[in-house]
Order: C-alpha cells, then structure tokens, then sequence
C-alpha cells in the first residue's frame, strides 16, 4: 500500500485533522443536498479516494436514492474500497471508476452535474495549475451546481487566493469553515456553465512536490521513496531520517507530510505505519525511550539554536524509535536523523542515547503524553518545544496571484 493508501488511515482517527475535515465537506455535501430541487441529482468527485466524502454523506441521506455519481480515482485499490463502501451503504447510483482526475474525458457521460467535490485536488498541483482548475470547473457543473472543495493554509497559504478565483469565476461562496490546517468550503455557480472541452487536462498532480516549495530539488528526490511503493527497506528508512527535523504546528504524521519536517514522534510513527504496509514480516513495534537530554548532546545532535533552549542541568525527554525483524532478527531502528547511509541490516540505535524503554500500545500518541506527564517537566521543556517548532518551518509567503493558463490539449 503506497502514502496515497495510508493517507486514507487518517480517516478513523476522530482526532485528526482529515476527519475535521470530512465532517465539515459531508457537512457542505449534505447542504447542498437539502438544496437540490426535486428529482434527479448528479454528482461527481475529482480525484475522489476512497469516496468517504460523498458515500458518508449519502449514507442514510433522504436524497440519497436521486443521486447518481462518478467517482474518478487513479489508485485501483482505493477504487476497490469505495465500490465496497457504496454497496455496502445501499448506494446504486455511486459509481467509482479508475480513470484519471485530471483529464476531461473521466466525465464524459457524467457531467454536467450539480454538485462537483474537488477535496484533496486544490493542495496538489501547482499555482498556475490551482488557477487553471478553478477556471475550468464550470465545465463540470450543471445551472447553479455547488462546488465543495479543499485547500490546506500551509505557507504559502492559497486559501484567500482559492476563494477569490473561485468568485471570479462565477461561484458564489455558500460557506468556508476551517478543520487545522484545512479550509472547507463551498461555491455556488452563478453564470452559465460552459460544454465539457474533451481531450484536455485540467491539472497535473504533483502530490507532495506542490506541499514543500521550499524545499530544493536534491532534497526533494532525496524524499521521493517516501511514496513509491516499490522502494527497498533502506531507500525507505533513508528518506524518513533526511526529512528536516523539527515539529510541525500538528504534531502528527498529516502535520509532517504537510509541512515536510518531523521529530522522532511523528517520522518513526510514519516509518512504522509504511513498514507494516509494504514490509509487514518486518512487524515493526514502537518503543519510547525516557531519557536525559543534556545541552552537549544537543549540541552535537540538533545544533546550536536547539542546544540553547535546553536548560544548563538538562531536560527529561521522551524520544520514540522503533524495533524490526530485518534477516531473520529483530533490530532497533531510528529515522530521527540523518546519518551515515543504513545497509539495509544493522541496527540503527536511538539517536537519544541510553535510558528506559516503554513498549508503545495500539495508541502511541496517547501512551507518549503519558509518559511525558509522568517523566518530564514541562515548565523545564517548553523552551525546546518552541525551539523545535521553530527548526525547519516552512517559510511565509506573499499572497500570490496566478493568471489562469487555457486547459491543455492531451498530447
């Protein structure tokens, strides 16, 4: 299963930030249900996943039996689980097809539609691209249709940029609500909507190059095993530890991803959850270290700045890293930091150097800020926090404003 798979794993959790997320866009989805006039309703979902907006929103809706939908998703197997879910939720007239999300032709027959869902689209293509999107939706839409879409606010934050296109193309806004880091919102269609133009593309999909624009290109490729499924072990492990360490504002595996850095918590919990996926005889286990950190070990490991916010006597820490079966035995493995390159076999000891391990339970998180409240002392470690929130943030940008370039003819 490839990030795009593991993506979705976000969903269950009632605490992240995708599920805030989901619930404010079937929120929107269900609103412009209640809208609908009398008869029937189509839909369609621009590079949809596994359809939990929709389909969720559907579930148990009194207008579910007037839609009918196109599901458009490249990854078969979450093409598979959204079949799954819609015949399981008794929804007929869901249909999901793998086809791509950027190209025109995955509507034929389908459009035009008065609801169109472009989630998780708007934070993955380029700037001009963003533009380009906006400017060509109308050709989805039926008279009036709702657009209900997604954007994160991560530097540089587009949301602003997003609302303004959207309204100059012709969509009202209804709604824009906010899950961290996300925007939600919904758009009405006010003009009237141009034919499909066949044989086009309306975006390329550049997935995690569109999140880290400051990111250069050497570290860019460096990070790209991160989401092939076919990478080894070690290209794996390699591309977890040269993310750039530091906390992002949700210290989560999404606020990671989103923002391109990460601590021991979120870049071993990250490699565990892809181990299982593509390396499941490895049966990665998490483990949490508490431990002395001292302001020379800092030093050496983070670097000055990092070093100064630890107090002169040292801070109790806890540092999380991970044990596998790699040949036939099992082997600490620790992707906090770079290093000198992994072979693939030995072990990669905790960064953190010795203390006592605590085996980590079916929910991680919560068994780290246990130990946290047990071990450390807090007033003692908010200096470092703030130090390591600081470490490779992503830079702020200036609002930025994209002509939209014409729909590209496929070669």
């Amino acid at each position: 299963m490839d990030y795009w798979n593991a993506w979705h794993s976000s969903y269950a959790d009632p605490d992240s930030a995708l599920r805030r997320r989901l619930s404010l866009v079937q929120a929107q989805v269900r609103a412009a249900l209640d809208r609908a006039p009398a008869g029937p309703i189509r839909a369609v979902s621009v590079c949809a996943g596994q359809g939990h907006d929709l389909i969720g929103a559907l579930a148990g809706h009194p207008r579910a039996g007037d839609v009918s939908a196109r599901l458009v998703e490249l990854d078969r197997r979450n093409v598979l689980l959204a079949r799954l879910a819609a015949g399981a939720a008794g929804l007929d007239g869901v249909q999901a097809i793998v086809a791509d999300g950027s190209l025109t032709d995955s509507y034929a027959s389908a459009v035009p539609a008065d609801l169109v869902l472009v989630c998780g689209v708007l934070g993955n293509v380029s700037a001009a691209d963003l533009t380009r999107t906006i400017d060509s939706l109308d050709r989805l839409c039926a008279p009036a249709a709702t657009v209900v879409w997604t954007r994160h606010h991560h530097p540089p934050d587009l949301v602003p940029h997003v609302r303004a296109a959207l309204q100059r193309a012709g969509f009202a806004e209804l709604a824009c609500e906010d899950a961290p880091p996300f925007a939600v919102g919904a758009n009405r269609l006010t003009r009237a909507p141009r034919p499909l133009l066949p044989g086009a593309r309306m975006f390329e999909f550049i997935g995690h190059r569109a999140l880290w624009p400051h990111l250069d290109d050497d570290r860019r490729a460096a990070l790209d095993a991160l989401f092939r499924p076919d990478s080894s072990l070690a290209q794996l492990v390699e591309a977890v530890r040269a993310l750039p360490h530091g906390r992002p504002r949700e210290d989560t595996v999404d606020g990671m991803l989103s923002e391109g850095r990460g601590t021991s918590a979120t870049k071993n919990l990250f490699l565990a959850q892809v181990m299982r996926q593509r390396f499941p005889d490895s049966d990665p286990l998490l483990v949490h270290r508490v431990y002395r950190l001292e302001r020379r070990c800092a030093r050496e490991l983070l670097g000055e700045e990092i070093a100064a916010a630890v107090p002169a006597e040292g801070v109790t820490d806890v540092h999380r890293y991970l044990t596998a079966t790699v040949q036939g035995r099992r082997i600490p493995i620790d992707a906090t930091l770079p290093g000198g390159a992994w072979d693939g076999s030995s072990p990669l000891a905790p960064v953190c150097g010795p203390g006592r391990d605590f085996p980590a339970g079916a929910d991680p998180d919560a068994d780290m800020r246990v130990l946290e409240r047990r071990h450390c002392d807090e007033a003692a470690r908010r200096p470092l926090l703030a130090a390591l929130e600081a470490a490779a943030a992503p830079p702020a940008a200036a609002p930025l404003s994209v002509a939209a370039p014409p729909l590209s003819p496929l070669p």
